[in-house]
């Protein structure tokens, strides 16, 4: 139920008064298609007016209102927490909108199952002002809420004030909420709208003068033009009370401010509504006017008597620091970053910060609209100048700066700590808790992650019940390799974001769903996916359309589609292009080449690596590693060893210092890849087990299966069967929790174990799977190198028939540019072919053209293994 603090009298209804309005909410619109949220209610309800409170556990609400068997077990069936959390929901909704005059309201508190009863009191009464005080003297005008993302730095004794964070940990769960504002925009009155960045403008200044000394929680405006846009609702004067409860139920505001405004001549009309979304009425109408040049004044006076209409004891918060032909720029630029458009934004933002160099507002946008652009570099440049121009700002403001800037620096410790200061000082604030929880997961300390969810969910209604909060533990379930937690939690975020008519939040829930049901091997991925992304286009989210394209791409190239997956990718690249965003552009790229090296087709893989790699010099150092990392396994399959190694001493030098531990593995992973082509196995099985350790820490299942199927094929090379055989078995298991991942790579790497085991028979039988489904896939060198290993095996067997059969299925790899560690293979097993068909001295021929093709290849392993099959085949070992 949404917080009413001051709201309800201290009496507490009797059971007459409670049974009434159990009867009233059972006959309500809310609750008549809803059966076993109101069967729950009534059991709770009555469990309490009998005296029977004690009973009310989740075994015995089982067994009473789910008919559940006396066998039954809450660890595996959720039914009654998820019906809970629905029944909360529900109240929720029918206070908001039937129940909104209801004399009693009934409550379900978090973490138990006993039902609360209250009056509530008459809405003229609900706010107690304070006596307006003197102004006392505070900071200038901070950036509370820039962005949602703002920025701010903070000093050693901002730290050494803030409280441990295992206060928050054992925080009551009765945390008194301060009252939310959601500033809505501004009317232009003007006849032709010339001066429609005003309203941006407007918006902005009330929003940072409203949060001024945080007595009030003003609500991110990206999350305000996010409902906007979903609600198609442009700014305006009044709002019908179905609307501000549509505002509510999306962003959890108490209180929204719109209004209108007049440019005339020299002058400015400003004219600011105040409504209460909980109760649907108008609060007050305030208006000021002033010259143009003092619109942060005008705002000021306005936000000011907001606050004292609120009872909120106000703070002057000085003039602000906008030079002359900053603030139109910079309010365009916001404008246009809300809207999806970074790049019109970043032209916007540059041209104000040339007007206002020391302004951090303007900095922390830029910075926004960079980053919004994958620009990691710029973005945290622009972020640095907020930083280091917040100095006369309040604390909060500081800290909000800092924690933007540790976060695009990707300083992950760091940026913690300053979001836990946040969070502590302000334990109301759900925006400070989602920002330290992604902080966490982009961390690597995901367990952390959803301990501050866990607290996040013991806020009062509705921000206990923000969807955001699912979508922040799906997150850091993702993160930990949890996908059925993160299927679950994403699916929870997405009903709740349908019940709030929040389309653009259940979207972007139903494509995190969408993956993790992909992962599981769960039907029906697709069409939650393409749900989404339609979903997204509809609502002219360009950069969820990208992302959608491209984790759509990823996880049909992760199953073996890879002709769809370069189409997909193509499609992203397209859009990315289009919106100018460089992330979703390097992401496309990088898939592109990924495709194209599983293909076998090196030339276009290294094409496509080249241009990320020119992509990324401006996004930062971690985006270049991934890029360098994939272009050095291509360049040694190549034979450009030293090229090879080069980049990978590179990358792995990057990932160290930027502290990506999943980086340094698979770099350590790449190298070891260049010294088994290098025919140094020995070498390459101890780098591999390096990033095998660090995988299994980060548990990055995907990762360890495949650098264990690469240390497993260098312990064949090498010769320990034994240890390939263990490697090998490992990844089986891992491929078991991961339906379909790598099946082909999977049977190869038990073929190639099977015929150094002299099994020809199962080598023979992993082989056919192999080719069957690298050929399926459209792996064509991988195939090449399947039919060589199903051609040995059947020579082993005697079946030379069956051998010559199975070689003249699979077309000449003569004329095509394939990756030479496949196709010399399948050479050797063509010169086996020959030799025992009665032409020995044409395989001796060939075999001598194999090992000098080897030879100049560049890669060591494969005329070792060229020498090795002449000697064979001169003994005439089949």
């Amino acid at each position: 139920m949404p917080n009413q603090a001051g709201a309800l009298k201290e009496t507490l209804p009797d059971a007459s008064s409670v049974a009434s309005e159990l009867e009233r909410i059972a006959a309500s619109k809310s609750f008549r298609k809803a059966g076993r949220c109101l069967r729950l209610l009534r059991y709770l309800t009555s469990c309490v007016l009998d005296g029977r409170a004690d009973e009310l556990k989740e075994y015995s609400v089982a067994l009473a209102v789910f008919d559940r068997p006396e066998t039954y077990d809450p660890g595996t069936d959720p039914i009654v927490r998820l019906e809970a959390r629905r029944l909360r929901l529900k109240l929720a909704e029918y206070y908001q909108q039937e129940g909104i005059d209801d004399p009693v309201i009934i409550d379900i508190p978090k973490g138990a199952y006993v039902p609360a009863f209250q009056f509530r009191r008459q809405p003229e009464a609900e706010v107690e002002r304070e006596p307006m005080r003197e102004p006392e003297a505070a900071p200038p005008r901070g950036v509370h809420r820039i962005l949602w993302i703002a920025v701010g730095a903070v000093t050693l004794l901002i730290l050494t004030f803030a409280v441990s964070w295992s206060v928050f940990a054992k925080r009551p769960p009765a945390l008194q909420m301060r009252a939310s504002v959601a500033v809505m925009g501004f009317q232009d009155l003007s006849p032709h709208n010339e001066g429609s960045w005003v309203s941006t403008a407007v918006s902005e200044l009330m929003n940072i003068d409203l949060g001024a000394g945080q007595q009030l929680r003003a609500l991110p405006l990206e999350n305000v033009a996010r409902t906007r846009k979903e609600l198609a609702l442009p700014p305006q004067s009044s709002y019908p009370a179905q609307v501000l409860q549509r505002v509510r139920m999306d962003l959890g505001s108490d209180y929204v401010v719109g209004g209108s405004y007049l440019p005339q001549g020299h002058t400015i009309h400003l004219n600011v509504i105040l409504f209460d979304a909980r109760s649907g009425r108008q609060v007050a109408a305030i208006s000021e006017q002033g010259a143009d040049d003092s619109l942060p004044a005008v705002i000021e006076r306005c936000a000011q008597r907001v606050q004292a209409q609120l009872g909120v004891r106000f703070s002057t918060t000085g003039t602000s620091s906008f030079e002359d032909g900053a603030m139109e720029p910079y309010a365009r630029g916001m404008e246009q970053l809300r809207n999806g458009d970074a790049q019109s934004a970043r032209v916007y933002l540059e041209q104000a910060a040339a007007a206002a160099p020391g302004n951090p507002l303007v900095h922390a946008g830029l910075s926004a609209a960079w980053s919004a652009l994958g620009m990691d570099i710029r973005a945290g440049q622009e972020a640095k100048l907020a930083f280091d121009s917040s100095a006369g700002l309040g604390r909060v403001e500081q800290l909000e700066i800092e924690g933007r800037y540790r976060a695009i620096t990707q300083d992950w410790p760091r940026a913690i700590e300053v979001y836990q200061a946040l969070f502590t000082l302000l334990p109301d604030d759900l925006e400070y808790g989602l920002l330290l929880a992604s902080s966490q997961t982009l961390g690597g300390r995901g367990q952390d992650a959803l301990s501050t969810v866990n607290g996040l969910r013991r806020l009062p209604s509705p921000a206990g019940d923000d969807p955001r909060i699912d979508l922040a533990e799906a997150r850091a379930a993702g993160a930990l390799s949890d996908f059925e937690r993160t299927r679950r939690m994403a699916h929870a975020a997405a009903e709740k974001a349908k019940a709030r008519g929040a389309r653009l939040q259940y979207a972007r829930a139903r494509l995190l769903e969408s993956g993790a049901m992909q992962n599981l091997g769960l039907a029906g991925f697709a069409e939650v996916r393409t749900e989404a992304r339609q979903i997204c286009a509809e609502l002219g989210d360009l950069a969820c359309v990208a992302a959608a394209y491209r984790i759509e791409a990823n996880a049909t190239l992760a199953y073996g589609n890879i002709a769809g997956a370069r189409v997909l990718y193509e499609s992203a690249l397209g859009i990315a292009n289009q919106i100018g965003n460089a992330l979703e552009k390097l992401n496309a790229l990088d898939g592109m080449a990924d495709a194209a090296k599983l293909q076998g087709d090196l030339s276009a893989a290294e094409s496509s690596y080249q241009r990320a790699l020119t992509v990324s010099s401006e996004m930062g150092p971690q985006k270049s590693q991934a890029v360098m990392q994939g272009l050095a396994e291509v360049m040694a399959e190549e034979g450009h060893l030293p090229e090879a190694r080069t980049l990978d001493e590179h990358a792995l030098a990057i990932a160290r210092q930027t502290g990506e531990r999943q980086g340094v593995a698979l770099s350590q992973a790449s190298i070891a890849n260049t010294l088994a082509l290098e025919g140094k196995s020995s070498e390459a099985v101890s780098e591999y087990a390096e990033a095998i350790t660090t995988l299994r820490e980060v548990n990055d299942l995907y990762y360890l299966g495949q650098v264990l199927l690469d240390a497993g094929n260098a312990q064949l090379d090498e010769g320990n069967i034994a240890a390939a055989r263990k490697a090998f078995e490992e990844v089986g298991t891992l491929a078991r929790r991961l339906p379909d991942w790598r099946a082909s790579e999977v049977d190869m790497a038990f073929a190639r174990l099977a015929f150094a085991e002299g099994h020809a028979a199962d080598a023979v039988s992993h082989a056919r799977l192999a080719l069957n489904g690298f050929t399926t896939s459209g792996r064509q060198g991988d195939r090449f190198e399947a039919a060589a290993v199903l051609v040995r095996g059947l020579i082993a067997q005697h079946q030379i028939a069956e051998a010559s059969q199975a070689l003249s299925q699979v077309p000449s790899p003569e004329g095509q540019k394939l990756p030479a560690q496949n196709i010399v293979p399948f050479e050797i097993a063509r010169c086996f072919v020959l030799a025992n068909t009665g032409k020995r001295d044409e395989a001796l021929r060939e075999i001598d053209a194999v090992s000098a093709g080897a030879a100049r290849s560049g890669l060591p392993i494969l005329a070792k293994e060229a020498q090795q099959a002449k000697k064979a085949l001169v003994k005439g070992a089949g």
